[in-house]
Parts: structure tokens; C-alpha cells; sequence
């Protein structure tokens, strides 16, 4: 512990205020940035089968305090989805994931199952590694492939996450050679993509995640809150311009691609099994969204399919950032009937794009997603701009809080492309 000695002591008890802005003092400028990460593969082969999900119709709610237990999901089969190390050997703590997906015709209901031995985190710590010289030193923005693991101990370790990733296909293309290494600024190679993104810090309405609500605010910088303090998944963008979070803003003049829109729309029941250990975590979205935001989301109806992705974070193990376990990607498909029902799978509309098929998925190890911790609310002079890729610091701002280049182009506006990159 003497060589954490620099770090600031955790406070006993701290307003959610206190608590943003201390994370916000500690953190890199990158930790803004989630996106999405293509590690090559000599002599793979690009993906050109996906294994298809059902997403089943059903009838009941979901039950938030008690994920995975609803009675409708007894019928419905796991997906066993085999994870690999993004980086190693820093990552690849969790070699599976287990996936069900059910839908009431109006909203898609995600449930993931995994195993942690190392039992449940929920600290919010900022990423270390040791130097060549010793020293315990702050992950860079953009850090080379000589950093192949993060700095942790059973008493100095990061959050436990899972996180989605959904192929936005109708965004207009704009073909780029992968940037299949780590280095990047957070801008995808090919198409786009939006993220859900649960973390058992500060996502989680768990009396030990003490970042919870995670310093979301309302234009005016006024603290906003999610209905019924219910947990939920961060809502996040990123095409080939940059790493976007979609809503809501981080104070005053710090606001999101819409600062209007509602940042806990993707509702999340959460627990772990201190007996089996085991997280479960079940996600919750309406098919279709409004407003602006709604051109950065998926929107989705009865028969659409969809690209999909996973990552798994092992906190205690530690795992942050791009290390991480992560999945090949998968079809998504939304059923009008349930389980009960045979159908034949079918490959998504259109088939597999070129885009995809050329860059998205290498075997199991391709697509990965590099989310670093969230960046909250920060003090004046330090908000947070996703277009790192422009000021070469992720998180910079011009003098009136305005990013220092012109923002994400729209999907379908002639400035989007498909899955790569880092966060």
C-alpha cells in the first residue's frame, strides 16, 4: 500500500457532488471514452457466419430485484457466448458469457450470466500500470501495446461491467483502413455503433457503488436522477469520428449528442450469487427511441435483426479500459412468437454487409470494446469532449464548453462507417 500512498484516501461519506468531482479530480482525460477495439489476429480469417440469438416473444414485467428470476425466461434457452483476452495477459478473466434475449413487442429485455470467482467489485478506481521503472504510473490516453496489463491488488482494483455493443448497419459507410492496434482515439474504421454499457460503479443502485447516479445533470447543470433510483446502462455512440456518450450532460455547458434526452432509458436489475459466483444482469429498452438521440440508437421492431457484441470487465481481476474479455459478434434477431415455436434462424436484412464481413470480426478475439470509466461531472476548465481524435486529449473543450471541432456527423449523413478502434 506505501506505493499508493499518493492516492486520496476514500472519504466515509461524501455528497454524489463530492464524489463526481472527485473522480473527475483523479481521472486521466480519457477516461471519457468508450469505444470499440480490433485486435489483429495473424492469419485469421474474417467473420463471415453469425451464430443467431432469438429474442422471444413474452408476456410478464421484468422484475429489476430479481434479474433472470421472471417466469418467462424459463422457457427460453441460454446462448453460450466463449470470450477471449482483449490484451493479455491483462485481460480474459472471463472466458464465457451466457445470453437470453426476450420481448413483449414493445421493449427487449437482454439477460447476461456470467461467472466471478474473484466475487463482485464495486470500487471506481483510476487505471495504473507499472512502468519499466517500478513506478506505478496513470494509463496514457492512448496507450501502446507494451502496456499489457493493469496495476491491482486485493485492495486497489476497478468495477465489474458488462456491455453490448449494437452494429448501427444504416449509417452511411466511409471505408478506412482497421486500426486494428491499441493507440486509437476512440473513432470506430467502418460504420457505427451504439453501446450499453452497465457498471457496478456508478451505474448500479447498489449501497456500495458510491458513484451511483454517475453525475448525470440537465442542461442547466441541475442533478437529475433515474425513476425509482432504479440501476441502468450508460447510452453510448461512436462512429468513425470519435466515442460519443448519447445523453444528457456532465453539468453546465457539458452536454451530451443530447443533452435533452433521458441517460437512464436502458433500465438494469443487477445481483450477484455469493454461492454460485455468478453476476446477473438483465437490460431493459423500449424497441424505438425519440428525439435527437434517436439517431445514435438502435431502433428496432418485430423480425428486425441486428449485429451484436460482448465484453465482460473483472474488476477484482484487473480488468478496465480495454482489458477485458470480449466475444465475436452474433445475430440478434426480435421474434413475434415464443420459445415454444421452431423457427428457422435467418442471417440479418440484407445479409452480411461488406463493411462488416471486411473489418468488424476476426474470430473471437476482433471485436472488443475499450471502455474506460466514465467520466462524470468535472469542474470548470476540464469538461469532457468525446472527439478526442481532434484535440489529441479526449475530454477537452473549448472556452465555451463547446467540443473544439464541429461534433459527431449524424448516422445516414455521409460520415459513418463499422466496428474498430479504442477508447
Amino acid at each position: 500500500m506505501s506505493e499508493l500512498a499518493a492516492q486520496p484516501a476514500k472519504p466515509h461519506a461524501e455528497t454524489q457532488r463530492e464524489h463526481s468531482h472527485r473522480i473527475a479530480l483523479r481521472a486521466t482525460p480519457w477516461l471519457v471514452v468508450a469505444a470499440l477495439l480490433l485486435v489483429p489476429i495473424p492469419g485469421a480469417r474474417a467473420q463471415t457466419t453469425f451464430t443467431t440469438i432469438m429474442s422471444y416473444r413474452v408476456t410478464g414485467a421484468p422484475n429489476y430485484t430479481d434479474p433472470g428470476g421472471e417466469p418467462f425466461w424459463s422457457a427460453i434457452p441460454w446462448t453460450d457466448v466463449p470470450l477471449a483476452a482483449s490484451v493479455s495477459p491483462g485481460g480474459g478473466h472471463t472466458p464465457a458469457v451466457r445470453v437470453k434475449s426476450a420481448n413483449d413487442g414493445f421493449d427487449v429485455d437482454m439477460l447476461f450470466q456470467w461467472n466471478d470467482s474473484a466475487g463482485p467489485s464495486y470500487e471506481s478506481q483510476p487505471e495504473l500500470y507499472r512502468a519499466p521503472n517500478g513506478t506505478l504510473q496513470p494509463l496514457p490516453p492512448n496507450p501502446t501495446g507494451n502496456i499489457t496489463q493493469l496495476y491491482s491488488n486485493a485492495s486497489y482494483y476497478y468495477p465489474d461491467r458488462v456491455a453490448m455493443l449494437w452494429f448501427l448497419e444504416n449509417a452511411s459507410q466511409r471505408a478506412e483502413s482497421p486500426a486494428m492496434r491499441l493507440g486509437s482515439d476512440g473513432a470506430i474504421t467502418q460504420g457505427a455503433g451504439e453501446l450499453w454499457h452497465w457498471q457496478s460503479n456508478p451505474t448500479d443502485n447498489n449501497p456500495l457503488d458510491t458513484g451511483f447516479p454517475g453525475g448525470y445533470t440537465d442542461p442547466a447543470g441541475n442533478p437529475i436522477y433515474p425513476a425509482d433510483n432504479l440501476s441502468f446502462a450508460e447510452d453510448d455512440y461512436t462512429n468513425t469520428t470519435g466515442f460519443f456518450v448519447i445523453p444528457g450532460s456532465f453539468g453546465a455547458g457539458a452536454p451530451n449528442l443530447d443533452p435533452y434526452a433521458n441517460p437512464f432509458l436502458i433500465r438494469v436489475g443487477s445481483a450477484f450469487d455469493n454461492t454460485t459466483k455468478e453476476w446477473t444482469v438483465e437490460m431493459v429498452r423500449t424497441f424505438t427511441t425519440t428525439g435527437a438521440a434517436a439517431a445514435y440508437q438502435v431502433q428496432l421492431e418485430t423480425g428486425s435483426n441486428a449485429y451484436v457484441a460482448f465484453a465482460v470487465w473483472n474488476g477484482r481481476m484487473g480488468e478496465s479500459a480495454e482489458f477485458k474479455s470480449v466475444s465475436a459478434w452474433y445475430n440478434l434477431t426480435i421474434r413475434d412468437t415464443p420459445a415454444s415455436v421452431p423457427t428457422v434462424p435467418t442471417a440479418p436484412t440484407g445479409g452480411v454487409s461488406p463493411a462488416l464481413a471486411a473489418v468488424v470480426a476476426v474470430g473471437t478475439l476482433l471485436v472488443g470494446l475499450a471502455v474506460g470509466l466514465v467520466l462524470r461531472a468535472k469542474p470548470e476548465g476540464a469538461r469532457p469532449d468525446a472527439r478526442g481524435a481532434a484535440t489529441g486529449e479526449p475530454g477537452e473543450r473549448d472556452e465555451t464548453g463547446a467540443p473544439r471541432d464541429s461534433g459527431p456527423p449524424p448516422p445516414g449523413g455521409g460520415e459513418a462507417g463499422g466496428p474498430g478502434g479504442r477508447g
